[in-house]
């Protein structure tokens, strides 16, 4: 019975468990209620409409709870939608028997977490400059089980559990490559803006089955944030030299590049644009390649859609 996002075909009936990751009430042109739905599992998301007993259906369940779904599969605006026929929160004594499991419905890196955090912890050890190893060791060891199953943005890119230390071990890796090439870089102020770059967004968003903004991910934002975790943690360190510290907090404050990114700081010095540039090819990579795994057309390229709002090229093979 039970049956993943990814497995699901246009016009198959499904019976199934998700989680809630949206909810609104809305009216068709002809003043009619409906609920439009986000729902998810750990293969992903899918769009889904009640069309009818919409404020009854509604009343049975809540955003980010589980639920049991009875619908159809259609294709939208070239996007798997799901009509919904029944649906109600999951009641686990009873749906267990029918292969319901939480951690089948939070999407979740196909990495192994332990392989990738060994990685990191390996890369601050390798520091030579006490200073920012010390910061970076003791950041990572208080954050530890936060940073290995944190997603890496809500909805952006890596929007999974263990996304935001498979979008660091990426960076890492590529950070090593770089240094080596541009030998006058200082490769443990990179190492270090990489590694807390987003550290900010343990306190921005807000994980369990769904993932959603806290209220100072809301107010303040995670470059912000990150920056006043690594100043307080710098300033707990005896003679933690300041123009080292103030380069870090840069590093945090700017790697959005931009400030119609929201980014308080552009980039200043080289490492800090080091930092930015392998922010974006990363982000940048997972963004295209979730936009071409998502699409449902046919032939070689996509629909133009997604975050790149363009025609990507998929192959022929």
């Amino acid at each position: 019975m039970k049956k993943l996002i990814q497995d699901m075909h246009e016009g198959e009936s499904v019976i199934t468990f998700f989680g809630v990751v949206s909810k609104a009430m809305k009216k068709t042109k002809d003043d009619k209620p409906y609920l439009d739905l986000t729902l998810c599992d750990r293969t992903g998301k899918i769009n889904a409409k009640i069309w009818d007993k919409a404020d009854e259906l509604s009343a049975t369940f809540n955003q980010g709870e589980a639920v049991k779904v009875q619908g159809v599969v259609a294709v939208f605006n070239n996007e798997l939608q799901l009509k919904v026929e029944k649906i109600r929160r999951v009641i686990p004594e009873k749906d267990s028997q029918e292969g319901f499991e939480v951690a089948d419905l939070i999407p979740t890196t196909t990495k192994d977490i332990e392989t990738l955090w060994k990685d990191l912890v390996s890369a601050t050890n390798s520091m030579t400059n006490p200073f920012l190893h010390q910061l970076t060791s003791e950041l990572l060891n208080t954050y530890a089980e936060k940073l290995k199953f944190h997603p890496g943005s809500m909805t952006l890119h890596h929007a999974y559990r263990g996304g935001l230390v498979e979008h660091l071990h990426a960076m890492v890796f590529l950070a090593e490559k770089i240094c080596e090439y541009y030998e006058e870089l200082d490769r443990d102020l990179v190492l270090a803006g990489v590694l807390l770059h987003d550290i900010g967004k343990l306190e921005e968003l807000e994980t369990g089955l769904i993932t959603r903004y806290t209220d100072a991910g809301n107010f303040i934002g995670h470059l912000v944030l990150g920056r006043d975790i690594v100043h307080a943690a710098c300033l707990k360190i005896p003679d933690f030299p300041e123009i080292l510290r103030l380069k870090l907090e840069h590093i945090i404050l700017s790697h959005q590049g931009r400030y119609e990114w929201q980014s308080p700081r552009e980039p200043q010095f080289i490492e800090a644009l080091v930092v930015y540039y392998l922010d974006e090819i990363d982000t940048r990579i997972n963004q295209m390649k979730k936009d071409i795994e998502d699409d449902l057309s046919e032939g070689a390229w996509t629909a133009r859609s997604g975050y790149f709002h363009r025609a990507l090229y998929k192959g022929n093979d």
